[in-house]
Order: C-alpha cells, then structure tokens, then sequence
C-alpha cells in the first residue's frame, strides 16, 4: 500500500511539473537522435540541435539507465524553458520511466537539470527496448565548426 501511493505521488509531481513548465513562456526548441543499448544497465549517445536566441547551437547528449534490455533509436523534438542563458543548456538531466518499444513506439518526458532547465520532449523510438527504471541524460554544447573568412591566408604562406 505504501509504495502504491509513493508511485501515485510521483506521478501526481510529474504530471504537475509538467503542466506548470508547459504554462510557462518557450524559450528554445531542441531536436535530436540518440541510439542505445543495454543490458541491465544501458548507453546511450547522439547529437542534436538548439535553437535559442534565433541561433542554433549543436550539441551532444549521452546516457544511462538502470533495469533496461535491448536496442533502440530514438529521434526527439521538444521545447525548452527556464532558458536564461546559453550557457545552463549543459547538464545532466535525471528522468524516472518505464517503457516497451517493439518495432516501433513513441512518447513523452519531462527532464530537469540541476539549473532549473526544463525540457518538454516528444519522442519516437525504433527497435526493441525494455526499460522500468530511471536514468540521466547529459547535454553539452559543441564547439561550433570554425569556418575560415574568404581573406584568411592558409597558414604558412
């Protein structure tokens, strides 16, 4: 009985956070595609997009989850809020889930990092994956491509 209202709780929490962060003014928007794997423990890696301030920004996320088995891709679009600065985008993002993909699947989750940063994602996922634990995602901004202006001299000239 206890742990059926521990669970109810935190779904009351995440259902409400994420209505509260919906509620609130967008300030980017992200997209990105990940593949993992895992067998008990998982891995995941891939890049994405953010747009921000009118600009993109590239960037990298990698993961883990506990209590997870299979493979799977998964391509992700979603908002960003409490976005203040470029630079609290970076983090680790903690999630609690559980899921089956076979095939084919797709879903939602609400992410928070220890800034405050608050990602609303939509997601579809490929392959097979089961998943009835939690994890962390962790973003960080690439450096961008340096592009040479059309006067630079190639060096040693």
């Amino acid at each position: 009985m206890r742990l059926a209202q521990m669970i109810l709780t935190a779904m009351l929490a995440t259902g409400t956070g994420a209505a509260l962060a919906q509620d609130g003014r967008v300030d980017g928007r992200l997209q990105f595609s990940s593949t993992s794997f895992g067998l008990l423990f998982g891995y995941s890696q891939g890049d994405g997009s953010l747009e921000f301030e009118g600009k993109n920004y590239p960037f990298t996320v990698s993961g883990v989850k506990v209590a997870t088995i299979g493979v799977s891709k998964v391509d992700a679009l979603g908002q960003v809020y409490r976005l203040s600065e470029l630079a609290d985008f970076s983090g680790t993002y903690v999630n609690i889930e559980g899921g089956f993909t076979l095939i084919q699947g797709g879903g939602s989750a609400m992410l928070r990092n220890e800034k405050g940063v608050t990602l609303f994602l939509q997601n579809v996922q490929y392959g097979l994956d089961l998943t009835l634990g939690g994890g962390g995602l962790s973003i960080a901004l690439s450096e961008p491509a340096k592009v040479a202006s059309p006067d630079a001299k190639p060096s040693g000239q």
